[in-house]
C-alpha cells in the first residue's frame, strides 16, 4: 500500500510547518506512519549545499520530492512543508511523486500583508531593510497555485482548523483505492498468483487489485456469517 504526499506550499509565515505538525499528530494517533518534511530542516540537515537563487531552490525541491516519493512508496504519509514558489518546479515535484504515490498540492494561503505582520523569524523585516536578497514575496515572486487540491486560508482559519481539513483530505486520498495503510497487512504474493489476481480484477471491472481483494473479503465474510447463523439454528433444532 503506497502512502500519500501532501505538499504544503505558500508564502513564508503562512503556517505550513505548524499545520503539518498538528496534522501529523492527529494522523499518528489514528495509527498511520507519518513523516513531516520541513524546508528549513531539510536545508540544515540534507541539502546543506544549496542557496536561495532559482537554480538552487529547484535543486532543493526536487531532491526533497525524491525523498518524499521514497517514503510514500513504503507506505508513509508525508507532509511536506516548503515555500516552493515556482509553478513549473511544483509541476516537476508532482510528476516525480505521482510515478509511485498519490499527491496532494495544498495551498496554504495568506496575504502578504498578514505574513509580514506575523513575521515569526523576523525575515520579512530584514528583507524589507535590504539585508536579505531574493526573499519570496519581497523581491522574488511567489506564484500562486492555479488548481491546488486543497486551499487552507490561514487568514481566516485557525491552525487547528486548517490541520483538521488537511487530515480529512489525506484520509480521503489514503482510503480511495483501498483500506487505510495501517490496516493493510504486508503479504508477499507469489508472482503467478498476483498475475491471476490482476486478470481476475480486470475481468471483474476493477482497475485496482487491492480494491478487488477487499470486495472479495467482504463477500467471503458475509457468506461465513450466514453459514454460522444457519449452523446455529440447526444446532438449536438438534440437527447438528
Amino acid at each position: 500500500m503506497t502512502g500519500v504526499v501532501a505538499w504544503l506550499t505558500g508564502l513564508p509565515a503562512s503556517g505550513k510547518s505548524t499545520i503539518a505538525g498538528l496534522a501529523a499528530e492527529v494522523l499518528r494517533r489514528r495509527g498511520l506512519r507519518v513523516e513531516v518534511l520541513d524546508g528549513d530542516w531539510v536545508r540544515q540537515h540534507i541539502n546543506t549545499d544549496v542557496g536561495f537563487n532559482r537554480e538552487d531552490r529547484e535543486r532543493h525541491l526536487l531532491r526533497s520530492a525524491w525523498i518524499a516519493r521514497l517514503l510514500a512508496r513504503n507506505g508513509v504519509v508525508v507532509l511536506a512543508a516548503f515555500v516552493s514558489p515556482y509553478r513549473d518546479v511544483r509541476a516537476k515535484v508532482r510528476r516525480i511523486i505521482e510515478e509511485e504515490a498519490r499527491f496532494l498540492e495544498v495551498y496554504v494561503k495568506v496575504s502578504l500583508e498578514e505574513a509580514i505582520r506575523r513575521d515569526p523569524k523576523g525575515l520579512y523585516k530584514r528583507a524589507l531593510m535590504g539585508e536579505i536578497k531574493g526573499f519570496t514575496g519581497i523581491d522574488d515572486p511567489y506564484e500562486e497555485p492555479e488548481a491546488p487540491d486543497l486551499v487552507l486560508d490561514t487568514s481566516s482559519l485557525a491552525p487547528e482548523e486548517a490541520a483538521e481539513r488537511l487530515v480529512e483530505a489525506v484520509l480521503a486520498v489514503n482510503n480511495k483505492n483501498g483500506p487505510p495503510q495501517s490496516f493493510m497487512p504486508c503479504v508477499e504474493i507469489p508472482d503467478g498468483l498476483l498475475k491471476r489476481l490482476e486478470k481476475a480484477a480486470r475481468d471483474a471491472g476493477y482497475d485496482d487489485v487491492a480494491k478487488y481483494l477487499s470486495t472479495l473479503l467482504e463477500e467471503i465474510l458475509a457468506v461465513k456469517s450466514d453459514e454460522d447463523e444457519i449452523t446455529k439454528r440447526l444446532r438449536d433444532l438438534g440437527y447438528v
